[in-house]
């Protein structure tokens, strides 16, 4: 899976890289990123909502079931199967498209924390050559080792990019210097480096808010979801699924929030704002009401339908018009006909 996410970093490396180059700041850059990435995901949002609908509109009919077989599970599966292939809903595609957002987020996560080869997308020889350049600086140069060496490079290059033998070692090319200095300036918002885990400045520290207001956008999401399509927390089924999903991912939200980058925390953030307002949008058109309103529409369009035929068929005549006498001769009701011969007396 880590090959995955680190080839989604490197793809979603591009698209972060040109959001930077429109305004030069990372914070502005990550919401302009968010939104991209939310437009591509709103056609699964609204076939969850879909299916979400559906559930939510056969609830009556599953209860019918289920009370009908009591405990032969496998005749309510199997009814509960024709049911869902009747009425075209399938109750497990809302929990997989629950997980796709953090899918996406694992791609963000892997695009952030490999700046160099992932955003900037520089030669990863250079980049190793620059990093083990870095470690043997006294004092600062422990903190390239770990996991987010990349990301603390980033945060010491403005400190040593006029350093002629650390320029030496690197080799970085006119370009690779050119993407980095302007990568490098536009890291802070509200004086926070971006590029700072909050768990590495305590809970204490101003940081803990990145972790926070994950948790609040997304709770407050999925609690705005679930009461719009009149869930409770005793529904079966697919809400059953929804439900562990209710605290499940603001909590990962949160604990992801504090052990990484901030910067993956406010891509977190704005991706559950944007998120909270497709969701009021999508339920306005794809409500249960609206969708069982939609289907009695096209079930009294169809009666209507069936009884103009049944109309039509019954003023069209059932044989053969008749032939008619004229003037001593048979014709039929195209008009075609052959006059007989009388007999002679």
């Amino acid at each position: 899976m880590g090959s995955l996410f680190e080839f989604l970093g490197y793809i979603f490396g591009y698209l972060l890289w040109f959001a930077y180059g429109l305004v030069k700041n990372f914070a502005l850059a990550i919401l302009i990123f968010t939104v991209i990435l939310r437009a591509l995901q709103f056609p699964l949002q609204i076939k969850s909502q879909k299916s979400m609908a559906g559930s939510m509109r056969l609830q009556k009919k599953q209860q019918e079931i289920q009370e009908k077989y009591g405990k032969d599970r496998d005749k309510v599966n199997e009814e509960l199967s024709k049911l869902y292939e009747k009425e075209n809903v399938s109750p497990a595609s809302g929990c997989m498209t629950s997980f796709i957002p953090m899918i996406l987020l694992f791609g963000v996560y892997y695009a952030i924390r490999n700046p160099l080869t992932n955003t900037l997308h520089i030669a990863k020889d250079s980049v190793n050559a620059a990093l083990d350049f870095a470690k043997g600086l006294p004092v600062v140069g422990t903190n390239i080792e770990g996991y987010y060496g990349q990301v603390s490079f980033m945060s010491l290059y403005p400190d040593v990019k006029n350093n002629a033998e650390f320029l030496a070692h690197t080799g970085f090319s006119d370009a690779d210097i050119t993407k980095l200095d302007q990568f490098a300036d536009g890291f802070r918002m509200f004086g926070l480096n971006l590029l700072d885990m909050p768990n590495s400045h305590g809970v204490f520290s101003v940081f803990i808010l990145f972790p926070v207001l994950c948790f609040i956008t997304s709770f407050a999401t999925t609690f705005v979801s679930m009461k719009l399509n009149g869930q409770s927390l005793s529904l079966k089924g697919q809400q059953g699924c929804m439900n562990s999903m209710f605290l499940l991912m603001p909590l990962m939200s949160a604990w992801i929030a504090y052990s990484v980058p901030a910067a993956i925390g406010l891509y977190w953030i704005y991706s559950s704002i944007i998120g909270f307002v497709t969701t009021i949008i999508i339920h306005k058109f794809y409500n249960a009401q609206a969708l069982t309103a939609q289907d009695e529409a096209r079930r009294i369009a169809y009666l209507e339908e069936a009884e103009l035929s049944v109309k039509r068929l019954a003023k069209a005549p059932s044989a053969p018009a008749a032939a008619v006498k004229l003037n001593g001769g048979s014709y039929n009701a195209k008009g075609s006909g052959s006059k007989k011969k009388k007999k002679k007396k």
